[in-house]
């Protein structure tokens, strides 16, 4: 598999815009994902060898928030991606994952759910 970053539910152009050119500079390549495909796995989407798309088009609401899944993604350019958002002042991009074996048969709204589930978790351990 090639290294791969999917996004998902970018609404802002200009956030969208800032990320696409920092995937250039760091020559990574991406992977808009609609809304349709939702249902499809992470894997497939990601292109995993073996992973075949599923039939089912998902026809529900947008998700909530825009989401990030680095595939395949080297830790070296994993961390240049991350320094590069950080340092450009991108709008921020809570819902990030690397693709795992745990989570390649996972689709995107599973994967949407669980993240949101750390993130709130996360967020009452600070609040304490």
């Amino acid at each position: 598999m090639r290294e791969v970053v999917l996004l998902v539910n970018f609404q802002d152009k200009k956030q969208l815009r800032e990320i696409q050119m920092m995937l250039l500079t760091v020559k990574l390549r991406m992977r808009m994902v609609s809304r349709e495909e939702y249902l499809q796995t992470l894997g497939y989407l990601a292109g995993v060898k073996g992973m075949e798309a599923g039939q089912e088009n998902y026809e529900g609401e947008e998700l909530g928030r825009e989401m990030m899944v680095f595939a395949g993604v080297t830790e070296e350019h994993l961390n240049q991606m991350l320094f590069l958002m950080k340092k450009g002042g991108v709008k921020p991009v809570d819902y990030k994952a690397v693709l795992t074996d745990t989570n390649k048969d996972w689709n995107i709204l599973q994967l949407y759910k669980e993240i949101s589930q750390e993130h709130e978790a996360m967020n009452q351990v600070r609040e304490k």
